[in-house]
């Protein structure tokens, strides 16, 4: 038993230690560097990701895959309606769903779709600081058609094409982006190893600008991810699962989460995570619990995710399995 769990430091260690010397990907300079289009693409909004601190790459249990990872989906056998919101302030609301169903030969697919909207935006320009007394209004819209293989007990692949749409006002921009993953699990105190290549796609022209800016590109919202989770303690119905994750998006403000998940038999759960290198200095948590609704299994959760200025932002998200599935 000693020498089973030898390995799981040994894999972290050796994790840490390459994030620690040198970058993932290399650097490309000022072109890579700044804000992207569809950054709301990026963000974990389920509240299982959201309470680890968005380490939840190889998290089979609980999370949404068709949203962090899409060898998840098969990985975990995650079959149902899954949907998502997180409120912003403001008017602003971050929603997602997912529809997924296995199909034979260990192949599962996914329809998602992923958006941002907001109320009336009062229009302001910098001889008008106050507001024009005209209002505008945005929706960020992104659909994606995903597929997830069991190639056997242990491996998993999944991919995902995706269609995105981002207006403000009169401006607009379109892309299209992949997310590519697969995930590993071992023999090794449940070891879960993943890594997953997401919004993968050419930089996004935009429409509608001023003259002189008509070639203007916005910087695609990619990122590269590595993560593992692994069971270290478990007695009876009590188990205590951490979790750890490496990301470089495009930007190359590269950043490291971990979370620790506590869970009571497959009933009830709770979360705490935290990020290293971004601007949220709080630690995220989450909470959820799985019920039956008239015999179908319907789990629920709540998450706390923090901003920059200190603050919380609320998560809620539930999946339901009919029964026929």
């Amino acid at each position: 038993m000693v020498r089973r769990y030898f390995y799981i430091p040994l894999v972290i260690g050796l994790l840490l230690n390459f994030g620690a010397t040198a970058q993932l990907l290399p650097t490309y300079g000022e072109e890579r560097a700044g804000l992207s289009a569809f950054t709301f693409l990026k963000l974990p909004i389920d509240p299982a990701s959201t309470g680890v601190g968005g380490a939840s790459l190889a998290m089979t249990d609980h999370s949404f895959g068709a949203l962090i990872n899409p060898a998840l989906i098969s990985g975990g056998n995650q079959q149902g309606v899954f949907s998502a919101n997180r409120a912003l302030g403001g008017g602003i609301n971050h929603d997602f769903v997912a529809l997924t169903k296995a199909r034979e030969n260990g192949q599962h697919i996914a329809l998602t779709l992923n958006s941002l909207s907001t109320g009336s935006i009062l229009e302001r320009t910098v001889w008008q600081p106050e507001g024009t007394g005209a209002t505008t209004s945005a929706a960020l819209t992104c659909v994606g058609l995903g597929v997830s293989q069991a190639f056997s007990e242990y491996f998993h692949a999944g991919v995902q094409l995706k269609y995105g749409l981002e207006q403000l006002g009169v401006y607009r921009a379109h892309n299209v982006y992949l997310d590519l993953g697969f995930l590993y699990k071992l023999d090794i105190a449940d070891l879960q190893f993943a890594a997953a290549l997401t919004n993968f796609g050419p930089n996004t022209p935009l429409s509608n600008l001023p003259v002189g800016q008509e070639s203007a590109l916005a910087a695609t919202p990619q990122m590269f991810s590595m993560g593992i989770q692994w069971t270290a303690w478990k007695k009876g119905d009590h188990s205590l699962t951490p979790s750890l994750q490496l990301n470089h998006p495009t930007d190359n403000a590269e950043f490291y989460a971990g979370g620790l998940k506590y869970q009571w038999r497959s009933q009830l759960w709770g979360a705490v995570g935290y990020q290293i290198g971004s601007q949220k200095a709080l630690p995220w948590m989450g909470f959820g619990m799985k019920t039956m609704v008239k015999g179908w299994p319907v789990e629920w959760g709540v998450g706390a995710q923090p901003t920059p200025y200190n603050q919380y932002q609320g998560t809620i998200g539930i999946k339901i399995k009919p029964l026929t599935w």
